[in-house]
């Protein structure tokens, strides 16, 4: 039995092993659940420590139970391997955590469907935000904090340690943060880094790193590198997604309709081009397409038609003069 200590002398890390294996070892009783969910809701280390102490329970047992198996005692009822293997594994995970000792675990591969925004709670109690069609690989160990994006966009709420470095890595470019909140986007054949907090390093191989700092966007692109400023109020615009919405305001009503279709299952398409180059302004649902369609075609008194998989939209034709 693992007992659960609450205040200052017991550390982060001891208390998350003790929950993990208490979590483990039976269902916790409704008070219990209540003092885990209160402990949870005080800090974003305590949810790190935990989803952590869980994941290396995860593995260790595994291990452990494969072990067991292959060294079974005949003679032994099930009830005393089962025991063994708990235990072990529990002095593992505490032995882990609290004792220092090595663990570097690749989490793998967290992808995201079409119009889905999935919240990641990271081991070190960072907050990653992946939007709609990303894929990210996770691996961290005692030197370093390593997250690769494949594809798509991901935001991050990176936890303060100095001693090892948050990096993203998307294709060559690598951005390296200590504590701050920044997204990094591959879009075709660029790289987007925008920064909502604090400072971040964009480096690229082959060219000496870049400083970004907050309500900046900073694009490695095929043609070369560009930095724009941007306010709070745009910052919020473009993070809008994490939050599971598309805010347009003035973009051209073709840019509009592109963005709502990376996440619709029926895309919209702007048939006539005068309409495409239109200014627009709304706030939408990730993955609601019909809701952005329709209110286009009333705000420029045009209309929707539903043919080849999309919803296509067109001016009203004119009403013939008599």
């Amino acid at each position: 039995m693992v007992r659960i200590v609450s205040g200052s002398a017991q550390g982060v890390d001891e208390l998350a092993a003790a929950w993990a294996v208490r979590s483990a070892e039976r269902a916790l009783t409704p008070q219990e659940q209540q003092q885990l969910d209160d402990w949870l809701s005080q800090s974003s280390r305590h949810v790190g420590a935990f989803v952590r102490a869980q994941a290396i329970w995860t593995d260790v047992d595994r291990v452990v139970a494969l072990d067991d198996t292959t060294r079974a005692d005949p003679v032994a009822p099930e009830s005393a391997s089962r025991w063994r293997r708990y235990a072990i594994a529990a002095s593992l995970i505490l032995a882990i955590l609290v004792g220092g000792i090595t663990y570097d675990r690749f989490v793998g591969r967290i992808a995201t469907a079409r119009a889905e925004v999935r919240e990641i709670a990271l081991d070190d109690g960072s907050r990653a935000v992946l939007n709609g069609g990303a894929v990210v690989q996770v691996r961290y160990d005692e030197n370093s904090r390593q997250i690769v994006l494949r594809r798509g966009e991901a935001l991050f709420d990176v936890a303060h340690d100095t001693s090892r470095p948050f990096v993203v890595t998307a294709d060559d470019v690598t951005v390296r943060a200590v504590g701050t909140r920044f997204a990094v986007a591959v879009e075709g054949g660029d790289i987007e880094v925008t920064v909502a907090e604090g400072t971040v390093e964009v480096a690229k191989a082959g060219e000496p790193p870049r400083l970004i700092r907050a309500n900046q966007q900073f694009v490695v692109a095929p043609t070369g590198p560009r930095r724009a400023s941007l306010d709070e109020a745009e910052i919020g615009r473009r993070l809008a997604w994490e939050r599971g919405l598309l805010v347009f305001s003035g973009q051209s009503l073709e840019r509009a309709a592109s963005e709502v279709s990376r996440y619709s299952p029926v895309p919209v398409v702007i048939d006539d081009p005068t309409l495409a180059r239109a200014e627009f302004v709304g706030v939408f649902r990730i993955g609601d397409g019909r809701a952005f369609a329709t209110a286009a075609a009333q705000a420029f008194n045009g209309a929707v038609v539903e043919r080849d998989g999309g919803l296509h939209l067109m001016r009203r034709p004119s009403s013939p003069s008599h």
